[in-house]
């Protein structure tokens, strides 16, 4: 660009400087006729006519012959001198070359033999010797005045031909000129039309395609690349700006796909967690029907029952219990029916110890149960919130990297858009001075318009031309116009974008405060929940501290049970009451005759 606008000056100043050039000439010359030559031809006839009237004064002088007659010639003599030195002194002036002033010294010399003649003509024609001044006046004075006359005529064919000389190079001035103005004119339209076409294709095509691929962009198209990205001028820098957008979406794009996939996986976890509760819940619900049908056979007396079907590996170890309580149980039973008769008194004592500990050993076992399965819910549900704790933790910061990220693009969004309004100021600018130079165009095409309207018929096909000037100028200037118009526009959509990224920019950095607090609560709620995970270690620990108070329990049960084999006064009622269970085989204890069944004591035991 700034290649053409410099031959555009150049052309126009070239123009410019030979129509100067060609003014002058044809100014000089025009001033040479005017003040020089046509003056010097005038006042050079007007020396010849001076000395012509001068010889008929002098002829009536001689010719008179009255003294009237004489003193008007000699008064006519007067009045033809007195305007002969004016004209000469006027003339002298007007002398413009060395061969004119010879001719006029020349002319000079002669006039002073001439001058010398004529004194003594009017001296003998006063003294009345009018023979002799005949004779001196067509003899002597005539040869000298025929002499002398040619010089005049000298003067006036010089200047003459000066003023021709003058014109001549005024017309070759005009000519020159002309033609100089014709090829400047062509050579500074091709100029423009070349210059025209270069800004179409240069400026105007690449932002149609980069607005092409902002629209496409703005339709949801990421894939498609962004054309001229790779320019290193205020186009690349409008299409890297554009690449920018590009990018953030498919960032955006990425960032939206990751996180549908974590919502997969955290449902995909809930979903197994869920599983695992539903499993649990219906293990608990067999393991419960199992032993709840066991502890019926066991309230019916039914020591032989034993649960077969495996439980869950969490309940599995209350089976095996059950079943192993339930074979020590048969097998005391069994020890009890052999010493019967003499822990009688002292089994009913300790049965109705033995039923009270068993019923807090029972609701303490089950309270165990309930406090372990709860502590379990518990432990599973710290750990998860701990899980989700550490995954928002993980989000935010990512959330806050990418508005961090966001924030960067936007500042360099707007300092993109900001080289575009210097830009598009630049080329207002251009094309303002364009809008200028087709201005100067057609006044110059004005003006030769005129000119070959004062030049009549040979200037018709040159009217023509300067016509088609003044209508590529118009059209010139009012492309320029438009451009300008166009460029405004998009400088006043750049400076909304500009507004619209700052408001975008200060949005981020909310937003980023809001992450950054929230991180701060994440945090806060990741140690609250390590917290609770200490807290239910220990509650785990109670739970155990609890479990080895229920097994001194049973201890205590087994002790009290050893305590009731030496009381031989119970053996009878003891036996009846091992009679009611149902032992395997031959270890069958049928109950004696007589006895009474102890006080205070039931089959609820």
């Amino acid at each position: 660009m700034p290649t053409i606008f410099a031959m555009i000056f150049f052309a126009s100043g070239l123009m410019a400087l030979e129509a100067m050039r060609g003014l002058a000439q044809t100014n000089q010359a025009t001033v040479d006729i005017a003040t020089n030559w046509l003056p010097s031809v005038q006042y050079a006839n007007a020396i010849n006519t001076n000395v012509s009237d001068l010889r008929l004064a002098e002829a009536d002088h001689v010719l008179s012959t009255t003294g009237k007659d004489a003193a008007q010639a000699e008064a006519d003599i007067a009045d033809t001198m007195k305007e002969f030195e004016a004209n000469r002194k006027i003339y002298e002036t007007l002398i413009s070359s060395p061969e004119e002033q010879r001719i006029y010294n020349e002319f000079s010399a002669s006039w002073q033999s001439y001058w010398a003649m004529h004194q003594k003509l009017l001296e003998l024609s006063n003294t009345h010797q009018t023979e002799d001044a005949r004779q001196l006046y067509k003899g002597e004075m005539r040869a000298a005045f025929e002499k002398m006359g040619a010089l005049p005529d000298r003067l006036v064919q010089m200047n003459g031909d000066g003023s021709k000389q003058a014109y001549d190079d005024s017309v070759n001035a005009h000519e020159t000129t002309k033609l100089i103005t014709y090829g400047t004119t062509g050579i500074v339209l091709v100029i423009l039309l070349l210059s025209t076409i270069f800004v179409l294709k240069a400026i105007c095509r690449p932002i149609d395609d980069i607005t092409r691929a902002m629209d496409r962009l703005a339709g949801g198209d990421t894939q498609s690349a962004v054309p001229f990205a790779g320019r290193a001028d205020e186009i690349g820098a409008m299409a890297a700006a554009v690449e920018v957008f590009r990018q953030a979406a498919l960032n955006n794009i990425r960032l939206e796909s990751e996180a549908a996939a974590n919502l997969a996986l955290r449902q995909a976890d809930e979903a197994e967690i869920q599983r695992r509760k539903e499993e649990e819940a219906r293990n608990l619900a067999f393991a419960t029907e199992n032993l709840a049908a066991g502890l019926k056979r066991l309230a019916q007396g039914d020591l032989t029952h034993q649960i077969d079907q495996s439980f869950a590996a969490e309940y599995e170890v209350l089976r095996q219990d059950f079943n192993q309580s339930i074979q020590q149980l048969a097998g005391t039973l069994l020890d009890i029916s052999v010493s019967i008769s003499t822990v009688d008194e002292g089994t009913r004592e300790i049965a109705a110890g033995a039923n009270d500990l068993a019923r807090r050993t029972e609701q303490q076992a089950a309270a165990l149960e309930e406090t372990a399965a709860a502590l379990e819910e518990i432990t599973a549900n710290v750990h998860n919130s701990s899980r989700r704790t550490e995954e928002a933790r993980t989000v935010a910061g990512q959330a806050n990297t990418a508005a961090s990220q966001s924030l960067q693009v936007v500042g360099r969004a707007e300092t993109a858009m900001r080289k575009i309004e210097g830009s598009s100021q630049q080329i207002s600018n251009i094309i303002g001075v364009i809008d200028e130079i087709a201005f100067q165009t057609n006044l110059l095409a004005l003006n030769a318009g005129v000119e070959a309207a004062r030049a009549g018929e040979a200037g018709k096909g040159f009217a023509v031309v300067a016509q088609e000037v003044r209508e590529l100028a118009q059209r010139s200037a009012g492309a320029a116009k438009e451009i300008k118009a166009l460029i405004h526009n998009s400088a006043t959509e750049v400076e909304e974008g500009v507004s619209l990224v700052q408001g975008a920019s200060q949005a981020l950095s909310t937003i980023g405060s809001f992450i950054a607090e929230m991180n701060e609560h994440m945090e806060q709620i990741a140690t609250a929940a390590r917290e609770q995970a200490i807290g239910l270690t220990q509650v785990n620990t109670a739970v155990n501290q609890m479990d080895q108070t229920t097994q001194q329990n049973a201890a205590m049960v087994e002790q009290s049970s050893a305590a009731a084999t030496s009381l031989s006064t119970a053996a009878g009622r003891l036996r009846m009451l091992v009679g009611q269970f149902a032992l395997s085989g031959a270890h069958q204890v049928q109950p004696q005759a007589g006895t009474r069944p102890a006080k205070g004591y039931s089959m609820a035991a």
